[in-house]
């Protein structure tokens, strides 16, 4: 069977998020599936790194080097009237594949459309990550392209592929999907590892990673953890992703946690470093569609310290520490303590569930119920086509 991706995530995400989970299914798939990316121009991390690119349309040919991408950026940036923009370019070269019809399902990595007209029938199915722009209006423009478009996609897709049964349970209570249209595919985590290195970070710490928007309730953590650190001040909170804005640096002033939180730009080979040595990893976010960070910690022998809001408990399950925090109250600070204050065999009992826990999840699993979702729609297809001869 031959599967038609789009490139609408990997225009959008250089590396990361929703764009790395697609390159894992990929290259996990089941030897009966045939998967075909239609990108002209490639600026994603993922689709490169893991020799993804050979998978675009017609084998390398069209792919554009690096140093051709730099210089396509910039001519279009000096001449945005004459030169179009990457997405648009692999636009049009995902409609010329799917007017050439040479497939048998097409997946759309993300909400645009476009494609709609020129699938000829045949079915299409959509992955949603999750609805946090309709959960959360107040933080996403009012023209975001997920709220505009997503009810379309969800009544025409022949299958809906839902990240988590929080999801799942989301898609059905706002867009009134049924329930036998929607299939629950999990994400994975990296494998078990085990590191060695010395800690990058001087003294215990709690980590914090990625965003920091207002539903990731990080702004109640910090309130929690000045709390925290008033008992315990050698204790940092050492956050990655993008450094600090000035509100933020106004936050830690006011609650006098300036020399106790701190930004730090890792790689990943840092990153499963804050991770194995930290005290544990804390997830505030008042919602998330999957939690791919709960698996990494678990990968690399880190606590978790988690919301039990939206997928968290699903996810986390059975290796997981729980707090409970909102607008209305938290109770972050008695949680911080209790992880802090673990004894040695507690702390290995916890990591060694989330061992356990991670070995649950695996793309290769991930991959096949896809593709079994894959035949089912195309068979479907098929029956309506003999029956309409």
């Amino acid at each position: 069977m031959k599967v038609l991706f789009d490139s609408q995530i990997f225009d959008i995400q250089k590396f990361g998020g929703a764009s790395r989970c697609f390159c894992e299914l990929i290259k996990s798939f089941p030897s009966d599936i045939i998967a075909q990316i239609s990108i002209m121009i490639n600026c994603n991390i993922h689709l490169r790194n893991e020799c993804l690119c050979f998978k675009a349309w017609g084998g390398n040919t069209g792919l554009v080097s690096q140093l051709g991408i730099l210089l396509y950026k910039v001519m279009h940036k000096l001449f945005p009237c004459v030169v179009e923009d990457i997405h648009s370019l692999n636009m049009k070269k995902s409609i010329e594949y799917l007017e050439r019809g040479d497939f048998d399902v097409f997946h759309a990595t993300f909400c645009d459309t476009y494609f709609l007209p020129y699938l000829k029938g045949k079915p299409f199915v959509i992955t949603v990550h999750d609805l946090i722009p309709e959960l959360f209006p107040n933080y996403f423009a009012k023209d975001d392209i997920q709220i505009i478009t997503r009810k379309t996609l969800v009544d025409k897709a022949s299958a809906i592929v839902a990240v988590s049964e929080q999801t799942k349970r989301d898609l059905i209570q706002l867009y009134d999907v049924p329930e036998h249209k929607i299939t629950v595919v999990y994400h994975a985590g990296p494998p078990k590892e085990i590191v060695t290195s010395v800690s990058l970070v001087k003294g215990p710490y709690f980590l914090y990673m990625g965003m920091r928007r207002d539903y990731k309730n990080f702004d109640q953590l910090v309130i929690d953890f000045s709390r925290f650190v008033h008992s315990h001040p050698q204790v940092k909170l050492i956050c990655t992703g993008y450094p600090f804005s000035l509100q933020e640096q106004e936050l830690f002033v006011k609650y006098k946690v300036v020399e106790n939180i701190f930004h730090l730009n890792a790689n990943d080979i840092q990153v499963k470093n804050l991770y194995a040595n930290a005290i544990g990893f804390i997830y505030p976010s008042l919602y998330e569609g999957f939690g791919i960070p709960i698996l990494e910690a678990f990968a690399y022998g880190c606590p978790v310290l988690l919301n039990n809001k939206s997928c968290f408990p699903e996810i986390a399950s059975y290796a997981g520490i729980f707090f409970s925090s909102d607008a209305h109250s938290s109770n972050i600070t008695e949680k911080l303590e209790e992880m802090y204050n673990l004894s040695n065999e507690k702390r290995k009992e916890l990591i060694n569930k989330g061992y356990k826990r991670l070995s649950e999840f695996s793309w290769e699993k991930s991959a096949k119920k896809l593709s079994e979702v894959y035949f089912y729609y195309l068979n479907v297809w098929y029956d309506n086509v003999w029956n309409n001869r």
